[in-house]
């Protein structure tokens, strides 16, 4: 087991599925959830590779996994955002000669897809927090794997931004309005498009996910400054959809009145 890196990502995503479930049925305070993260992080990292990557675990855990876990509010959109990120890391892995990458990728493509069908398009089960966690726990762990065995790291992270541009951008507004970042809102992106917007749950996690897979198509094939610049203006487009579809649904009834 120690010889293989896969069993590092694989154990410390099943810890932090085995808080998530915790979380699930007593709700446990944010300082034990975070400090489960960051610990999961630490030592995976360290395993991983030593002290520089046990510093970013500290980091990258917790937030790919509080991401994963906000991000997921509408029937299909992780299923099929982590089925994009575990195809983009087994392709890295393949590319890279990384076994271990391998793996990881195949499991959380696997598991995405198997749970697809009992989420999507009428939701008879739920990730919760037990899945959520557990995906994005191989996620960040996988990332770590990729910055220490490849030099791709790039495109496993790609699949992410969407998720991580949602995220930041909801606290961020909250934080400038002074209100709580713990509490349950519904500000993201995918949530004004469903719930302020109308559009069915499908659909919007369909686009997410398709987004999710162009930006790591750019993050591969395009130099790292052109390829940048080309994912900041899609994540910037989609931010602004609901602004953007609210105007142009003003301006239809506007012109019919």
């Amino acid at each position: 087991m120690g010889h293989d890196p896969s069993w590092w990502s694989i154990v410390g995503a099943c810890v932090l599925a085995v808080v998530g479930l915790a979380d699930d049925r007593a709700s446990l305070p944010a300082v034990a959830r975070l400090g489960a993260q960051v610990a999961v992080g630490t030592v995976a990292g360290f395993a991983l590779g030593g002290f520089w990557a046990a510093a970013a675990g500290m980091l990258l855990v917790p937030a790919v996994v509080n991401a994963v876990n906000f991000m997921d509010g509408i029937n299909g959109i992780t299923s099929l955002t982590m089925t994009v990120w575990g195809v983009s890391a087994l392709a890295v892995g393949v590319a890279s000669g990384v076994g271990s990458l391998i793996v990881i990728g195949a499991a959380a493509a696997g598991g995405s897809l198997g749970f697809l069908p009992y989420n999507a398009p009428r939701a008879r089960m739920f990730l919760g927090d037990v899945g959520s966690y557990l995906f994005g726990g191989l996620a960040a762990t996988g990332v770590l794997l990729a910055g220490t065995r490849t030099t791709s790291v790039a495109v496993v992270l790609a699949p992410l931004a969407l998720y991580a541009a949602d995220t930041g951008f909801a606290l961020v507004r909250r934080a400038v309005r002074r209100e709580s970042l713990t509490q349950a809102h519904r500000e993201h992106v995918y949530q004004q498009l469903t719930s302020g917007l109308g559009f069915a749950h499908l659909p919007v996690a369909a686009a997410v996910a398709f987004l999710s897979a162009f930006i790591t198509v750019v993050a591969w094939a395009l130099p790292s400054t052109a390829g940048a610049a080309v994912i900041a203006l899609l994540l910037v487009l989609y931010l602004l959809s609901p602004t953007m579809l609210r105007a142009k649904s003003a301006r239809v009834r506007g012109s019919k009145s």
